[in-house]
């Protein structure tokens, strides 16, 4: 069972905050978008400059939901590679990591990425010992 999502991203002070906010929002299907909440917390960077950490999170029904509308918005090369490279995604705690493309989010589509400029996305789910096989059912990767 998927029991939370919990989604983050970095805000440069040269970035738009409002379009930001949206490739997080564009995570979302669309029903949740409009009751999600973000937050944001503000730190700073490497050099001294001010950043804004973006952050909201989806439990129960609606984890799942997210799941559900992030799998059908990947690239099935990508979904791919989160199967074959599960042991890469995938912790001890029964968490679940993804590092998305905050550009591409931002319009519409989604994509795994292995640079800075990202969303993590934290998947906690729920499973018995030996149920580590249902984890390509729940994550919509069978």
């Amino acid at each position: 069972m998927i029991s939370k999502v919990s989604m983050s991203l970095i805000c440069h002070a040269t970035e738009d905050q409002s379009k930001v906010e949206q490739a997080l929002l564009n995570l979302l299907p669309e029903g949740i978008r409009s009751s999600a909440q973000v937050n944001y917390t503000i730190a700073k960077g490497h050099h001294g400059n001010e950043i804004r950490i973006a952050s909201l999170v989806e439990e129960g029904s609606a984890a799942k939901d997210v799941v559900d509308y992030i799998t059908k918005l990947l690239p099935p090369g990508d979904l791919l590679r989160l199967r074959d490279e599960m042991d890469r995604y995938f912790d001890s705690r029964s968490t679940f990591f993804l590092r998305l493309d905050k550009q591409k989010a931002f319009t519409g589509s989604l994509r795994l990425s292995e640079s800075d400029d990202i969303i993590r996305v934290k998947i906690s789910v729920q499973l018995r010992k030996g149920e580590q096989s249902k984890l390509f059912q729940l994550l919509n990767l069978a």
